[in-house]
């Protein structure tokens, strides 16, 4: 019987997801298609090893460390110059050579779509929407909007007068349109940068240098039929939905539910037992700008907690601690899985509550942990950066 499990974040990002899945990848057990359902190098989902080594995954899954072949689904948005740079620091640090399938149809991030974004971002000033710098909206704009948008598969099949060609349109044609529509005049160093040759040089070697090592799909039942486990790791969480208008424009430019997951999984012949897998702190953050209706100083949760992962940066800035918020994390959940359930009947939920060592094992708010858990129909219980294991709520 085949298996999958769907790992979602309840809120804001953040949660815990890299650590739910390798642990996920471990429990299952057998050959393992650890899928990245959706967003791209923008990701930051990390696991640490027994051995205290740790590693922040951008652009393979977070099962890779177990032997998961990691997989960029349709939706998910490559980008050449991250994934050369985290292969390298997985071989250096690890001594891995992790494999990654991708979809023909993904889109493809340039240096000039994260150039693009960075330029925009520090151009609101105190308005920010909360950009991480890696040029996530600016390749779904162009690919919606332009005829520069050569998909994974089409760039692969090109040659290099081609490849250049397409690269110094972007450059040369679309980045002015782009910065004109925004009434936006970069200074000169950006536009420099911008121009600079050696630019699309890197691009076109990282470009190739990704092509040698991955491995292309153009069908994705063909692909997933050969795997006992399918582990969909998604980006963000459901605070930070594409189609969560009330919070519009501080959200991520993708689907955060687990929807695009249960087509997948339904798309597949045979049954699949499905656990739909949503994560939490047990107290909530919030990196960029945007609403946070529980936000506090740090101090009032633990003033003696610090978070490797997410280190103060020029986009995105420091980040952001609140209480948790129980009815709403769970009107979260409840629509996302009812969405889902409506395709997989039988999709079981679970919840995995991380950090608890900080928070003294309880939630940081007055309803007690049993009872938010209660709601689900599996439960494990980590604190972070251990390793999770099953246990029963309190």
């Amino acid at each position: 019987m085949r298996k999958a499990v769907v790992v979602i974040g309840c809120s804001y990002g953040d949660e815990g997801k890299g650590l739910a899945t390798a642990f996920s990848a471990k429990r299952l057990g057998g050959k393992c298609l650890n899928i990245m359902i959706n967003g791209g190098a923008q990701r930051g989902h990390t696991v640490d090893t027994p051995d205290g080594r740790r590693h922040v995954f951008h652009h393979f899954g977070s099962a890779a460390m177990t032997g998961a072949l990691s997989c960029a689904d349709e939706d998910f948005i490559v980008n050449p110059l991250i994934y050369a740079q985290e292969r390298s620091e997985l071989a250096d640090s690890f001594g891995l050579s992790p494999a990654l399938l991708v979809s023909d149809r993904c889109r493809v991030t340039t240096p000039w779509d994260m150039m693009l974004g960075q330029i925009i971002e520090q151009s609101r000033g105190r308005a920010r929407h909360g950009s991480c710098g890696m040029g996530i909206h600016e390749t779904q704009l162009r690919y919606r909007e332009t005829n520069w948008a050569l998909r994974f598969g089409a760039l692969a099949e090109t040659d290099e007068v081609t490849f250049d060609a397409y690269c110094r349109r972007i450059m040369e044609e679309y980045v002015p349109s782009r910065l004109d529509s925004m009434g936006i005049k970069p200074d000169e160093a950006w536009r420099s940068l911008l121009r600079n040759p050696g630019v699309m040089r890197h691009f076109r070697e990282d470009m190739h240098g990704m092509l040698e090592n991955v491995q292309r799909y153009g069908d994705w039942v063909r692909a997933a039929q050969p795997f006992d486990t399918l582990l969909f790791e998604a980006g963000q969480g459901l605070a930070l939905d594409a189609e969560n208008k009330q919070d519009f424009p501080h959200l991520t430019p993708s689907r955060t539910t687990s929807l695009i997951s249960a087509k997948r999984i339904s798309a597949l012949p045979g049954r699949t037992d499905t656990e739909v897998l949503y994560v939490t702190r047990s107290y909530l953050t919030r990196h960029g700008a945007g609403p946070f209706p529980t936000e506090c100083e740090k101090a009032r949760i633990n003033p003696d907690m610090t978070d490797r992962t997410n280190i103060p940066n020029p986009h995105q800035q420091s980040l952001r601690y609140g209480f948790f918020d129980a009815k709403a994390v769970l009107s979260r959940v409840e629509n996302d899985l009812r969405a889902t359930r409506a395709i997989l009947p039988r999709a079981v939920s679970a919840i995995m509550v991380t950090h608890l060592n900080e928070t003294k094992g309880k939630l940081a708010q007055r309803m007690p942990l049993s009872d938010f858990t209660s709601r689900f129909d599996r439960v494990y219980l980590s604190d972070c950066p251990w390793s999770a294991a099953p246990a029963a709520a309190e």
